[in-house]
């Protein structure tokens, strides 16, 4: 077992590399609204986006002596897009998609590679499915439960996500086996998918459940259902908030501010610790403030706490390169509203931020 001070260079390293796909993550956010002609470039965008979000687990998985790691809000609407955008150069010309999402869908909870697994490997299976040329439909809506879901679900909303295929579909005498471990009907040749078992194994670790219909010669359908983070109703009066951003890499300080620039709010940047309390002292009072943990001469956490004592009580964000950086006990001592571990991406920043304000 690693002793503390052992722990300090992993985590410098940790939180350097978290900047860096953070940087990557919003340069890409940015990079979509301002490219021309986004049809050309989006399969690319969204093959950088997720490698990053792969590579951000990999780290984290790697550096991290809690292997529970922190679960981040994910919008599935974007990653089942750049999912499509990646896999469709290599079925370009024998699928065609069809996708119907629900334009204010639910976040929901969990890790980015997990969602990508399941609906990768129902994707491949779904094209697998289908001989020559077909359609693989892809929706997304925010049901309201019904008679027969999981008790999570009462009181609650959810995220439902249905993927169908016309392709051959599914023998009725092997359908209650699909989900069994190593069961598969394909040849031992291919090695496409993570087999329908783990897909339903990661669904139900999230509390979920997995269904499917599928008829013979006509088609299959798997419809999967996640409990869902609340929607944050938009306010158009968010547009007149005031950020203040406390960053001291350079880069990505103006990138996160150039990004809310661009929803309207008003943004005041601080270096530091130091000019944060400078700011304040000269009479700025923003709604909200995103301050980061590891900034030289004053971190986060001492700086909220003389922020804190100047009595002012707008909502607090820290923002963490590395799950080490805030500990559960200053979790508690620490009046923070919400932490954010690096990368994130911007859609979860901004809906965190509309929770708080609004």
């Amino acid at each position: 077992m690693q002793h503390k001070e052992d722990t300090a260079p992993v985590n410098h390293i940790a939180h350097d590399l978290n900047n860096i796909l953070t940087r990557i993550l919003n340069s890409v956010e940015l990079l979509k609204k301002k490219v021309s002609n986004p049809e050309d470039v989006i399969p690319l965008i969204s093959s950088i986006e997720n490698g990053t979000y792969m590579a951000a687990e990999i780290i984290e998985d790697l550096l991290s002596e809690n292997k529970s790691s922190k679960k981040k809000r994910i919008n599935l609407n974007t990653l089942l897009t750049d999912l499509i955008n990646t896999i469709s150069i290599h079925l370009k010309g024998k699928i065609t998609f069809n996708l119907k999402l629900e334009s204010k869908l639910s976040f929901v909870e969990g890790r980015y590679s997990d969602y990508y697994r399941i609906f990768m490997n129902l994707i491949i299976n779904a094209s697998e499915a289908i001989r020559e040329k077909g359609i693989i439909s892809i929706g997304s809506s925010n049901p309201k439960p019904v008679s027969g879901d999981p008790k999570l679900f009462e009181g609650g909303s959810f995220v439902q996500i249905k993927i169908a295929d016309n392709g051959e579909g599914i023998d009725p005498s092997v359908m209650p086996f699909i989900f069994d471990n190593n069961f598969s009907t394909k040849s031992k040749k291919k090695n496409s998918g993570i087999g329908l078992s783990i897909v339903k194994k990661i669904v139900d670790d999230y509390g979920g459940v997995i269904k499917v219909a599928s008829e013979k010669n006509k088609g299959t359908e798997f419809t999967l259902k996640f409990p869902a983070v609340p929607n944050v109703k938009e306010d158009v009066q968010l547009k007149t908030k005031c950020i203040l951003i406390a960053e001291d890499e350079d880069i990505l300080r103006e990138l996160l501010a150039e990004l809310l620039v661009s929803y309207e709010f008003n943004v005041i940047t601080a270096a530091n610790g130091d000019e944060v309390i400078k700011e304040l002292n000269n009479g700025y009072s923003p709604d909200l403030l995103i301050i980061d943990q590891k900034m030289p001469d004053m971190d986060g956490l001492t700086c909220i706490k003389k922020i804190r004592e100047m009595k002012l009580d707008a909502p607090i964000i820290l923002a963490t390169g590395s799950q080490s950086d805030y500990t559960s006990e200053e979790r508690i001592n620490n009046p923070v509203n919400r932490v954010i571990t690096k990368p994130y991406n911007f859609e979860e920043m901004l809906n965190v931020i509309r929770e708080l304000i609004n």
